[in-house]
């Protein structure tokens, strides 16, 4: 036998990286990966689908939340980078918080998002200190260097570096429609490669200039999406720590922005060893309430 359980949520999205809202501080939850995946899927009638199922949740140890991350396929992962951004505003919306300490399995993020009269924000993030180890992204080899390795023989070598999960980033020639191809092309088969201990998130990046960079993501677990803004921070990171550009910060113009404007990006703020902050859009869509069927007993 089967029941359903009435729950509320919200859909917001960063730059067209979409996610559903949980809030479980109050109403208890138990998730399945079927859960997700129903929740999460596209033709679900209610929240639409998402990229991201986010759990709002007491803190466990330490910050004023503890935030529980899944992707499409039922998933949980370390971090999310527009996810982040999506909560700061929805705790700023329905709480009045501006600042906000956000706990992940990825680290703790402090959140800053200025009030807005309308239901578009622009959180900052503080992010997590990337880290360039192979034990530490993780992979499967002892690899000393993780700066270029050689994923496919008809690309150049991938900067490997975790930014709360683990990302491969390629530079390639050719701007919007480059990068997008190339995405589209090798995303599937490279985030699942051996050499990843638990799968990899595919940045294919190309520089604009020194203060920007195009970038289409295949995100584990999600596929080919419209931003994400932990591959951002990892982009801005392999770009600076390459020495392909010597900015302190720099834009990322996701799939989402398709004009190439300078108004939907995320800002990626970057000095090595000290900081690595993130900021961009997070629009609320709508509020509503669904069913979460569960088996009785």
């Amino acid at each position: 036998m089967t029941h359903a359980t009435t729950i509320a949520f919200s859909k917001m999205n960063g730059l067209g990286n979409d996610f559903v809202i949980l809030d479980a501080r109050q109403q208890k939850l138990s998730l399945t990966p079927e859960h997700v995946r129903a929740l999460a899927a596209r033709d679900n009638p209610t929240t639409h689908g998402c990229d991201q199922l986010l759990v709002v949740q007491a803190p466990r140890e330490g910050g004023d939340i503890f935030m529980q991350i899944f992707n499409q396929d039922g998933s949980e992962v370390e971090a999310c980078g527009n996810g982040t951004r999506a909560v700061a505003a929805y705790l700023q919306a329905k709480h009045g918080l501006s600042d906000v300490q956000i706990d992940t399995l990825g680290g703790l993020l402090h959140c800053h998002t200025p009030a807005s009269s309308t239901d578009a924000f622009v959180p900052s993030v503080a992010m997590p200190l990337p880290v360039f180890g192979w034990q530490d992204i993780p992979l499967s080899a002892q690899l000393a260097e993780t700066s270029a390795v050689d994923l496919h023989e008809d690309l150049p070598p991938a900067f490997m570096v975790n930014v709360g999960n683990p990302h491969a980033v390629i530079f390639v020639e050719g701007g919007r429609a480059a990068t997008a191809q190339v995405a589209r092309d090798f995303g599937a088969h490279l985030e699942t490669l051996s050499l990843f201990s638990d799968c990899a998130n595919i940045n294919i990046a190309s520089l604009i200039d020194p203060q920007t960079i195009r970038l289409d993501t295949w995100e584990r677990g999600v596929g080919l999406t419209q931003a994400c803004g932990t591959g951002a921070c990892a982009t801005v990171v392999a770009a600076i720590e390459k020495g392909l550009s010597d900015a302190d910060t720099i834009s990322v113009r996701p799939p989402a922005n398709q004009d190439d404007n300078h108004r939907d990006v995320i800002t990626i703020s970057y000095q090595s060893g000290r900081q690595l902050t993130m900021s961009g859009p997070a629009v609320f869509e709508f509020d509503a309430t669904t069913a979460l069927e569960a088996q009785d007993g």
